[in-house]
């Protein structure tokens, strides 16, 4: 059988920009804000669903998840930008409500499911109809190398066991791509020179 192909979908700055801007705008501020954290920190959907502020520490800037997808404790770490939309939760929060992102329909319950919000954001930001929630997890990845951050803390940021989902995760765009064929030619001094042979001192030119 032919091993599936995995889907190539992550998005440009501009266009993470425009969906920052289109969640700021959504009627679900909830649903919002656990969409913008998916966004900055590369976590599953699951992880972010299913925290409580006891897994939340806002000074040190972690999210702990007491049980991942590997089956172990993780911590994600959090940006400025993810610690301010968990600031804003925090001053939205229900008295006696656990829930970093609850339900506003069912008391004491977590956000279900993202589903409306989510396609409302990509219509408002002039994103892909097909782009999926799980693709912020790979854009977070994939913005992550093209800064130059290493394949092996990529998998610790994201909780990978294994090197090769890091590498499926993280595409590096054209630019960076060139920008490391370059290092290597700079490495050898084998940049090009004015068009042309250049033809050494001594060198025959006759026939």
């Amino acid at each position: 059988m032919l091993r599936e192909a995995h889907r190539d979908r992550y998005l440009t700055a501009e266009q993470t920009q425009a969906l920052v801007r289109a969640l700021d705008l959504e009627a679900n501020q909830d649903a919002a804000a656990a969409l913008a954290l998916l966004t900055v920190t590369g976590a599953r959907r699951s992880e972010v669903l299913g925290a409580t502020w006891s897994n939340v520490d806002l000074n040190r800037g972690m999210l702990t998840v007491p049980r991942s997808k590997s089956g172990r404790t993780r911590h994600v770490p959090r940006a400025p930008f993810a610690v301010a939309v968990l600031a804003r939760q925090a001053a939205r929060r229900e008295a006696g409500n656990e829930h970093v992102f609850p339900s506003r329909r069912r008391g004491g319950r977590p956000l279900e499911g993202l589903r409306k919000p989510w396609a409302r954001a990509k219509r408002a930001a002039g994103l892909p109809a097909d782009l999926r929630i799980h693709d912020l997890r790979h854009s977070f990845a994939s913005a992550l190398a093209n800064a130059g951050t290493p394949l092996n803390e990529i998998g610790t940021v994201l909780s990978h066991t294994q090197l090769s989902t890091t590498t499926r995760y993280a595409h590096h765009s054209p630019q960076r791509l060139i920008a490391m064929a370059t290092a290597a030619s700079t490495a050898w001094n084998l940049l090009p020179g004015p068009p042309g042979r250049q033809v050494e001192q001594g060198e025959e030119t006759g026939g």
